[in-house]
């Protein structure tokens, strides 16, 4: 199912146990603002963070320390039977077969791409996208061709089947919550 065109809508209940209905088509205002997919990507991918912070998703719970999003805790919470899904899913094929290479330090502080990252879980599949969305921007200066395409548009994909099964997820507060803290309004 292409989320991107398609508006889908789901009953869901609240953690009070009120039902609210929500809809997949989560990124419209990010879709009016930045007509590119690239840029679609990235201002999506940054709401995600922002809404995994808000939703109690952190990498670290210690006071004091700068939020950062924690996108292992929401893997467990998705599941594995999510992970089937998306290595099942030949649109998300490129984030498990062939995932962006790292820039890497080697000697006398020079740098330079070398393998990429290991995809065993979910967990994994959340960083190949960062991973991503790392390189778009602070890699080259420039979308170079069908490959950089292939990753952003898998990446955004993925992005867009992890909302929509975390939005069926009511059972799960944190994840409602997640959905919640989402929503982008120019």
């Amino acid at each position: 199912m292409d989320l991107r065109a398609e508006c889908c809508v789901f009953d869901v209940l609240s953690e009070n146990g009120a039902v609210m209905t929500a809809d997949t088509n989560y990124r419209a205002g990010i879709k009016l603002q930045f007509k590119s997919e690239w840029a679609s990507f990235a201002a999506t991918f940054a709401r995600f963070e922002y809404a995994l912070k808000m939703a109690g998703y952190l990498k670290y719970d210690k006071l004091g320390v700068s939020a950062e999003a924690g996108w292992a805790g929401f893997a467990r919470d998705l599941g594995d039977g999510f992970l089937a899904e998306c290595r099942a899913d030949p649109a998300l094929a490129v984030l498990f077969v062939a995932p962006p290479r790292l820039l890497k330090v080697e000697k006398d502080q020079a740098v330079a791409w070398k393998k990429a990252r290991a995809v065993n879980g979910l967990a994994d599949v959340f960083a190949v996208v960062a991973d991503v969305q790392r390189n778009l921007f602070h890699g080259e200066t420039k979308v170079h061709g069908d490959r950089d395409g292939d990753l952003i548009n898998a990446a955004q994909e993925l992005l867009d089947q992890t909302f929509a099964s975390a939005l069926k997820r009511a059972d799960m507060p944190k994840l409602a919550r997640f959905c919640a803290a989402f929503r982008f309004t120019a």
